[in-house]
């Protein structure tokens, strides 16, 4: 997410820090409960921007 804000001039770099230790958490392992039909979209929503940045590599 920063990398595409920095992308898009949106963030600046300096400003920028991230706490690992609690982004590695997976969301079952904090108790997050996600609506099945949301978690779906989400879920189609990342393998489809997988997919369209595996093809820009290739350009």
């Amino acid at each position: 997410m920063i990398t595409e804000a920095a992308t898009r001039g949106q963030v600046e770099l300096d400003l920028v820090s991230a706490d690992s230790t609690v982004a590695r958490a997976h969301h079952h392992a904090a108790g997050m409960a996600v609506d099945p039909e949301l978690l779906e979209e989400l879920e189609k929503a990342v393998t489809e921007e997988k997919g369209i940045l595996g093809r820009e590599a290739y350009r």
